[in-house]
């Protein structure tokens, strides 16, 4: 049996509740339990990507004739 490391499940857990959510946020939310640094969340990040557990949800956005 494989050991998790708490600090993933910690942020898999905010995640889960929070989602879709960015590591700015995770880190920069006081009322959470979860007092890593920007970093350092987003290693954790880094890591449950690669292991299949998140994916990245990315939004771009661009000016209209209007915004110019």
């Amino acid at each position: 049996m494989a050991l998790v490391d708490e600090r993933k499940v910690q942020v898999l857990d905010y995640i889960h509740d929070n989602e879709p959510i960015t590591g700015y946020d995770i880190a920069s939310d006081k009322d959470n339990d979860i007092d890593y640094t920007q970093s350092y969340i987003y290693d954790v990040l880094g890591k449950l990507e690669d292991e299949g557990m998140i994916e990245p949800r990315r939004t771009a956005c661009g000016l209209t004739e209007l915004g110019h």
